[in-house]
Order: structure tokens, then sequence, then C-alpha cells
């Protein structure tokens, strides 16, 4: 029969081996939590850096858009005075014939 001694000796082993394997534990976890913290805060300023863009972008697209709106409205202005210049052309062309009368018919 083994000794109270030795006994309780085996079991204050068993306690400072779960002890250090504890502790060795917690010290990788530790470690883990520093790294992914770090981890963290480069994928914060990333978030936040890339929202800043998106605001960029954002003001950007409408500038654009307010551009192709001038522009566009610009493009009707002068496909209405085109059409103004084709009417005003054809009046004329008709005036000339009608004045000319004659070269019409020789052709």
């Amino acid at each position: 029969m083994e000794s109270p001694a030795i006994n309780l000796q085996d079991k204050i082993q068993k306690l400072i081996d779960q002890y250090t394997t504890a502790k060795q534990k917690l010290e990788t976890l530790e470690g883990q939590i520093v790294q992914l913290t770090e981890e963290n805060s480069q994928l914060i300023s990333q978030i936040e850096a890339s929202g800043n863009n998106s605001l960029e972008q954002d003001a950007k697209l409408k500038a654009l858009q307010a551009d192709y709106a001038n522009l566009e409205a610009k493009y009707k202005e002068l496909q209405d005075m085109f059409a103004g210049f084709e009417i005003i052309a054809e009046d004329a062309i008709k005036k000339i014939d009608d004045i000319f009368p004659l070269l019409n018919s020789e052709e």
C-alpha cells in the first residue's frame, strides 16, 4: 500500500503538470490574441480606407453624371440648331429652284 506522502506527492506532481500545460496554452493563446488584435486593426484600417475610397468614387461619379447631363443638353441644343439649319437650307434650295426653273428642267 502506498503511503499518504507518496500519494500526495503524485497528486501535487499531476497538479504541477496540469498547471504547466495550462500556462503554456495560456501563453500560446495570448500570442494568438496579440496577433489577431493586430490583424483586426489592419482590417479596420483597410475597411476605413475602402470607405473613404468609396466616398471619393461616389463624388467622382456624381461629377461625371453632371458632366454627362450637361453634354447631353448641349448635344440636344446642337441637334435643334442643325435641324433649324436644315430647314433654312431646304427653303433656300426651294427658292433657288423657283428662281431658276429652267436649270432644273434642263437636267
